[in-house]
């Protein structure tokens, strides 16, 4: 049921919740979008044994066992906060703007695929980041520093910048796991003959995760702090 204005009531009761869950990214450009979209639908033409497909069917392809991450919600994660108090946005801004006053822009490139835990079982599939990556790493930390001030519990896990491309669904056979995992450590950032896909680092981003129990998560942006 839609309410005056077009908003359901499942939108309408989301946005009177008081409390937010957030994270703060590093958005992408859009030929790197395009590429990491391009080498998702690349993964159609693979079957459960890794042999090309003429005409791939669902649930015989190894592209259908990954729940893919949709192009407008393509991101680098900087640091994941959970559920914040509304009201307490505005600190989380001042603390953007200062970490982002103190940080020179810079230069990341798609390099490498990767899966999570490992090939043959993988999980997560993800892209890896290259080039400046001893500033981005310091950009990182004083954004894990500044939050860690405000109270945000402290990221345990070295920071390893990559995108989320897909997640395994799971109860996926071994086989179709270990099809996906090769494939995907195959597939390149690549695009019109070049090698190099540039990911500018200018700004930092505050964005909103609007869960949904029957679609698929919307990501919202909130604000967003331009770097020196």
């Amino acid at each position: 049921m839609l309410l005056p204005g077009g908003v359901s009531e499942e939108e309408a009761a989301e946005e009177a919740l008081d409390w937010w869950r957030l994270f703060v990214a590093v958005e992408l450009p859009k030929r790197a979008v395009r590429v990491l979209d391009g080498m998702a639908r690349s993964m159609r033409a693979v079957s459960y044994g890794g042999r090309q497909r003429r005409r791939p069917s669902r649930g015989a392809v190894a592209y259908d066992a990954v729940r893919w991450t949709a192009p407008e919600n393509m991101h680098l994660t900087l640091k994941f906060l959970g559920d914040v108090h509304r009201d307490d946005v505005r600190y989380l801004r001042d603390e953007m703007d200062e970490v982002a006053a103190d940080s020179s822009r810079l230069r990341l490139t798609l390099g490498a695929n990767g899966c999570f835990p490992g090939e043959r079982t993988p999980r997560v599939l993800w892209t890896g980041l290259d080039g400046d990556l001893r500033r981005m790493s310091s950009l990182a930390s004083r954004l894990e520093g500044a939050m860690v001030k405000l109270g945000f519990a402290e990221e345990r896990r070295e920071f390893a910048p990559h995108v989320t491309v897909g997640r395994v669904r799971s109860g996926t056979q071994k086989r179709v796991l270990a099809a996906i995992g090769e494939r995907w450590l195959e597939a390149r950032a690549s695009e019109d003959g070049r090698d190099e896909v540039a990911v500018p680092v200018e700004k930092i981003v505050l964005m909103r995760s609007h869960l949904h129990h029957n679609r698929p998560t919307r990501y919202e942006r909130l604000y967003g702090s331009e770097l020196a």
